[in-house]
């Protein structure tokens, strides 16, 4: 089988039938996963399954991530052949014409990662949806570097060998696809992105995305990042001012000799240094081993060392106090610390999957 189209479905309404009906008609094969929708919906789901489409049900609502999931292990065991998945909503938002555009573009990218993309008219987005893809997509292009012009589609499609990657992202609900997102790199996987039709069904009224507290679920990873950068920031210059001004003028009297200023901050990045290291491979990156750890500590050497001599030739050269010399060295060492651990060390390498 060249593809199938996953439908993941909480609560739909009569154009799940619809959508599945144009699918039946185009002879697409198609596996829809029932989210705990409830008795209410349950023929909606009949309609589906005498359609011939195999149907999924949860017995409660556990989130569309956890839906995923659910279908593409039910693909996996049900349709062992087929070669690409195809994920798309059930509320109408996507069209059997954007579907497949997306298809045609997965049949040219075969190893990719293909996103169909709507916000592209201005005019017909509905606010809610404008500033919740607004923001996520500027925090993404932040974090990862990667342009991805709509984050918060749900209209996807990725080779079948990709579903034990995709099985092991994390998140039930609407966070799991920006997880996805935030797989990539480490992945290797290309993403293509394909502009696709923007419906939206009475000013996106039935959508079951809540800007401000999922935008802050699928940011989860961003801000554990900036959350163990700012902790050790801050450990850093409470440790460097404790040298400085406490330690340091216990071993030497006033004035201070000039080396006490790279001294101090020797000490305060050891130690933060540490901090950061743990946070980082332990809750953000989830990564840790003899690579990261090495390849940590030559960053970290480097990192200190110019920081050292940063610190050192700006107190002698122009005088300035000794924070503030910390602060005009650190601040451009801290932009090529970040890129170096996102895109090197901390990058994990994919696995090799299969079907």
């Amino acid at each position: 089988m060249e593809q199938i189209i996953l439908i993941p479905a909480y609560e739909p309404d009569e154009k799940l039938v619809e959508f599945a009906s144009e699918l039946k008609e185009a002879g697409m094969e198609a596996l829809i996963v029932d989210d705990g929708s409830g008795e209410k919906c349950a023929r909606l789901f009949e309609a589906c399954e005498k359609l011939g489409f195999c149907v999924v049900h949860h017995e409660v609502n556990k989130g569309k991530g956890a839906a995923l999931r659910t279908g593409m292990r039910e693909i996996k065991e049900r349709f062992p052949d087929v070669e690409r998945v195809i994920t798309a909503d059930s509320d109408g938002q996507h069209t059997l014409e954007s579907l497949k555009k997306v298809a045609d573009a997965c049949r040219e990218n075969p190893a990719a990662l293909v996103l169909g993309g709507r916000f592209r008219d201005a005019d017909n987005i509905p606010f809610k949806s404008k500033v919740g893809n607004g923001f996520t997509r500027l925090a993404f292009k932040i974090a990862t570097g990667l342009s991805i012009h709509d984050t918060q589609t749900g209209l996807r499609g990725f080779p079948a060998a990709s579903i034990p990657d995709m099985l092991n992202v994390k998140g039930d609900r609407y966070e799991y696809e920006m997880n996805m997102l935030l797989s990539l790199k480490g992945w290797g996987m290309p993403f293509v992105e394909v502009p696709i039709e923007t419906v939206y069904i009475d000013n996106n009224s039935g959508t079951h995305f809540h800007p401000v507290r999922d935008s802050f679920r699928v940011l989860s990873q961003i801000f554990k990042f900036i959350s163990a950068s700012v902790i050790s920031f801050v450990v850093d210059y409470l440790l460097y001012m404790l040298f400085l001004y406490a330690i340091c003028p216990l071993i030497w009297h006033s004035p201070l000799p000039s080396f006490a200023v790279p001294v101090s901050y020797m000490a305060a990045r050891v130690l933060s240094g540490v901090v950061n290291y743990l946070l980082n491979s332990r809750v953000v990156f989830k990564s840790s081993g003899i690579r990261q750890a090495v390849g940590y500590a030559v960053l970290w050497l480097i990192i200190l060392g110019l920081g050292m001599l940063g610190s050192y030739l700006i107190r002698d050269l122009l005088g300035w106090p000794g924070l503030v010399c910390k602060i005009c060295v650190d601040l451009p060492l801290f932009i090529l610390s970040y890129f170096v651990q996102r895109e090197i060390i901390f990058k994990k390498k994919r696995a090799v999957s299969s079907k």
